[in-house]
């Protein structure tokens, strides 16, 4: 489907360039929101970047697939920054966003390649036992941005999730909250 699509539920996306392109790290720079249970199948075949997604969609759901720098030319390799596209899966595209940093609290230097996530759900140990309703990764300077937000009142954290579940379940998995 095209940018910012409404009412599809595809299988398979394919985005088009003008030049050919390679997709570096996708299972690690490439991020679904809402997450996939099941991980899609991200690559490039010449000028297009191709996802196939594994989980049935939700309904009335906004998509965003962020590449971060994941896609970069082929020849000389200058990654494309921040590229990113959506869909729906009903008649309305959420297009609200919240920005911010990470950073260590002992040091108060950036994190990076941490997941920062988001909770209707207010209660106390939801990020324990619930899976994030929506992703972000920060990068190299601790900064994330979460997109295809709905209207509404959110609780924000940042994970540093080592079995990449979306949610706090191991004592080594570095956690904050706001």
């Amino acid at each position: 489907p095209p940018f910012n699509a409404l009412n599809v539920t595809p299988e398979r996306i394919e985005i088009e360039f003008d030049e050919n392109i390679k997709i570096k790290s996708p299972s690690e720079k490439v991020i679904i929101t809402p997450p996939q249970r099941s991980m899609p199948v991200i690559r490039s075949v010449g000028k297009k970047a191709i996802v196939e997604l594994k989980d049935e969609l939700l309904p009335n759901t906004t998509y965003t697939i962020d590449f971060t720098d994941a896609i970069a030319d082929n020849n000389e390799e200058n990654p494309i920054e921040n590229f990113v596209y959506s869909f729906s899966t009903g008649d309305q595209l959420d297009t609200l966003s919240i920005s911010g940093k990470v950073l260590n609290a002992q040091d108060l230097e950036p994190v990076t390649g941490s997941y920062v996530g988001i909770h209707t759900n207010f209660d106390d140990t939801v990020f324990t036992r619930v899976p994030f309703e929506r992703i972000s990764r920060t990068d190299s300077r601790g900064n994330f941005t979460v997109r295809g937000m709905a209207a509404g009142k959110y609780k924000v954290f940042a994970l540093a999730d080592l079995n990449r579940d979306y949610k706090y379940d191991n004592p080594q998995e570095a956690i904050a909250f706001l």
